[in-house]
């Protein structure tokens, strides 16, 4: 019996994190943060200025974190990278600055973010009672919460969110030279090839991490326009996921994942 109650109690707790990992909040609090670049963020201030802000709670250890992380900035960039009415802010937690730069150096993530310990983090999420991440969600000028917990949080998801809320999205050339990647097989054991596409000729330059954010593989190759395969020999991977980027002109073209079994 007591074995039996151990289980209902371990499902209930189950259940009961999943249904708080969704914020209940209905209406913004307002919190202030420092970012990276030691300039402050206030949230009211911004709203007042008629932008929507869209908030990504996440931490620099979490799986979904980094999984998620370029689909945030490809949002960021589609909507105009802060210029347009759509303002985006990532905020840490637990991490340092230094930390968190880590991540961002590893994610090629360009929009502001503030760190738990040293910017302030900690508090928002307790502001917010967040307790899962990544928690992605949605405040328009009125101070209402549109969207609490956007999931996944991945690129097509959140523009959805954000048009849905009133979000512009602002046209970049540059966002239109890069076309989908896909990798296959995946899972995989002793081998991965990794398709791209650019519309021009260029240099392509690719590193893949593991999960701790180490790079175990780099090199660069001349990708002609169209299709483009790289194939990675990784038969002497450990298994686990692992995180490819791609850039080509100091831009990053794609960040995608695969696993090995």
């Amino acid at each position: 019996m007591t074995k039996y109650f151990s289980l209902i109690l371990f499902f209930s707790l189950l259940v009961t994190t999943s249904l708080k990992s969704q914020v209940q909040i209905d209406e913004a609090i307002d919190f202030s943060v420092k970012t990276l670049e030691s300039e402050i963020f206030d949230l009211y201030p911004k709203l007042d200025e008629g932008k929507i802000v869209v908030i990504n709670f996440f931490s620099t250890s979490c799986g979904p974190c980094q999984t998620y992380a370029h689909d945030f900035q490809v949002a960021y960039e589609n909507f105009g990278e802060n210029q347009g009415n759509v303002y985006f802010h990532g905020i840490n937690y637990n991490g340092t600055n230094y930390q968190v730069a880590q991540f961002a150096d590893i994610y090629q993530l360009f929009m502001p973010l503030a760190s738990g310990l040293e910017g302030s983090g900690n508090a928002a999420f307790e502001l917010y009672e967040t307790v899962s991440y990544p928690t992605v969600f949605i405040i328009k000028p009125d101070r209402q919460i549109v969207e609490n917990y956007i999931w996944e949080p991945t690129t097509e998801n959140i523009t959805n969110a954000l048009i849905e809320a009133g979000g512009v999205l602002v046209g970049n050339a540059e966002n239109e030279e890069t076309l989908q990647t896909r990798v296959f097989p995946n899972p995989a054991t002793d081998f991965v090839k990794l398709a791209f596409n650019v519309k021009k000729s260029t240099l392509a330059k690719w590193r893949v991490y593991n999960s701790l954010g180490l790079i175990v593989e780099q090199n660069e190759v001349s990708a002609a326009a169209g299709e483009n395969i790289i194939e990675l020999a990784t038969s002497s991977y450990t298994s686990g996921t692992y995180f490819v980027v791609i850039e080509a002109d100091d831009k990053l073209l794609y960040k995608t994942t695969f696993i090995i079994q």
